[in-house]
């Protein structure tokens, strides 16, 4: 999916703005820049485009409301903001977020005439625009934070994920303070983002000293801040209702016609040649395994069914190297029977071990013949194992010798 071209809105220099593209990790993947919008119409093409408008000029708010369904709310939210809007209430648009517990149902509005002038300005320039948000509640928050995001002598400031408000520096304290009072959970951290050089002059301690606050600097935009959150503020987009996007053809589809029925041959040519390398590969397959039959029978000329010539060779092989099921099940059956008496004789050093025609033969030194006829007696008392010595040569005060193991009857 592309990127999406994120850009900041002021209406007070309403043929002007500030962009950038982000990708779905909310990350910033190319250079910010300020400027004409219609310089923004080359690099917002094939691009979902959001527009983030100066909270300065729509109304931030929240309302209890005795009623959870849409239509009803969106009817009942003018009469409940009336009181607080100076203007006429019938000359603003209203969208609302999913009702929470805390704050009741978060609530944005915008003068009609504020976001038509939006849209036509986008429109003069060649943008569709997909989506317009409140820049004051796209800044990262989590539970237990709240965030402040200062930008051109104003203060952005969120206390919970679609719940926010914008004030000027000077009045920010009070704000805080009175906002810091009325809290039913404080927050533990404050979060200030900041233009890098231009740390805000916020004595917080004095407001709430209990408070830790975490200063965060961004270079040239608080692009850079609202990039990995302005996508959860999709609840509250202002192109709802008569507002919402109504996509048309572009007539450029022409444009394309070439690069598809390319694209097209390129795929028929494409599973062409795949079916003719399949076909190439089985029959070369078949050629292999005939092959390896040939082989195995001329080297097991003895067997009369080739089910899966491989394994039936390799088993061949591992017989022929005594590796065969049944001889491999009687060395180790001797070796388990042994292995504890063996273990037991610390004066007795075992040389070598040879495993052929089910008996084993055990290759060792010691410092006395003696001992050599004890471990003898010891393994043909531990049934079912049947030992003999075989040999027993004494040289330079030590002794060397072998016994033979077999089991019982075998």
């Amino acid at each position: 999916m592309a990127d999406t071209l994120l850009m900041h809105y002021d209406p007070a220099h309403p043929l002007h703005a500030t962009w950038s593209h982000v990708n779905q990790q909310g990350e910033l993947t190319s250079r910010i820049t300020s400027g004409a919008i219609a310089d923004a119409a080359a690099v917002a093409e094939q691009h979902r485009v959001v527009v983030l408008i100066d909270s300065t000029y729509v109304h931030l708010n929240h309302v209890m409301l005795p009623t959870t369904n849409r239509q009803k709310m969106l009817r009942a939210i003018p009469f409940a903001l009336e009181d607080q809007l100076a203007e006429d209430v019938e000359q603003f648009h209203f969208v609302a977020g999913k009702q929470e517990s805390a704050y009741g149902t978060p609530v944005v509005g915008i003068r009609r005439d504020t976001l038509e002038a939006l849209l036509n300005n986008f429109r003069e320039a060649g943008i569709s625009v997909d989506a317009v948000m409140p820049d004051a509640i796209c800044s990262p928050i989590e539970d237990g934070h709240w965030s402040i995001v200062f930008h051109h002598g104003k203060a952005l400031v969120q206390f919970d994920a679609l719940i926010g408000t914008v004030i000027d520096n000077v009045n920010l304290p009070l704000l805080l303070q009175s906002s810091l009072s009325e809290a039913e959970n404080k927050p533990d951290t404050i979060t200030c983002y900041h233009l890098e050089g231009e740390e805000p002059e916020l004595q917080l301690e004095r407001i709430d000293p209990e408070i830790r606050r975490v200063n965060v600097a961004y270079n040239t935009h608080p692009l850079v801040v609202f990039c990995g959150a302005y996508n959860r503020v999709r609840a509250l987009n202002l192109l709802q209702g008569q507002y919402k996007p109504r996509r048309k053809s572009t007539g450029q589809w022409y444009r394309w016609r070439l690069a598809a029925s390319l694209a097209i041959v390129w795929l028929v040519l494409y599973l062409g040649t795949t079916i003719v390398e399949i076909n190439r590969l089985s029959a070369m397959n078949q050629s292999l395994s005939a092959e390896i039959d040939s082989i195995y029978k001329k080297a097991f000329p003895e067997s009369r069914r080739i089910v899966n010539a491989r394994a039936q060779m390799e088993q061949k092989l591992d017989q022929l190297k005594g590796g065969g099921t049944a001889s491999g099940s009687q060395f180790l059956a001797l070796l388990s029977d042994s292995a504890t008496i063996l273990a037991s004789q610390q004066q007795i050093q075992i040389e070598s071990i040879d495993f052929r025609n089910n008996r084993m033969d055990i290759g060792l030194s010691t410092t006395d013949l003696q001992s050599v006829e004890t471990l003898n007696k010891e393994l043909n008392a531990r049934s079912p194992i049947a030992a003999e010595i075989t040999s027993a040569t004494s040289e330079k005060n030590r002794v060397k010798g072998n016994i033979r193991m077999q089991r019982s009857g075998a």
